[in-house]
């Protein structure tokens, strides 16, 4: 019998050009829509941070960052549990990032739909 993935949520971050970032969030319309997945441009949060991670670094030389949430993760954002009632809270709960400069669109997308 075969078994599918489990999925408990993911918190994803996703930069790149934003025409590439843009293809992301055109794919995952759909899932978008229906309330599968939530999406949240966070770039100006990284470009004016003083950070020097990685998220930062793309963000200040012009790259979008985008964050998706997935899973079970929906719904503590939707009834904003503690950590996942602001911003910084979902942010400190990033759980993996794809560079689109090193990473496709398609793995990006199937990726973020799997979670």
């Amino acid at each position: 019998m075969p078994v599918n993935n489990v999925s408990f949520g993911s918190v994803i971050a996703v930069s790149g050009k934003p025409k590439k970032v843009n293809k992301v969030s055109s794919r995952l319309y759909t899932q978008m829509q229906v309330g599968d997945i939530i999406m949240k441009d966070v770039t100006s949060v990284y470009k004016n941070a003083s950070s020097e991670g990685m998220l930062a670094q793309s963000a200040q030389r012009g790259d979008k960052v985008e964050i998706y949430i997935t899973g079970k993760d929906v719904d503590k954002v939707r009834n904003q549990e503690p950590e996942w009632d602001t911003l910084g809270g979902i942010l400190s709960n990033l759980s993996t990032y794809f560079n689109l400069n090193r990473n496709t669109v398609e793995e990006t997308v199937n990726s973020i739909s799997e979670s």
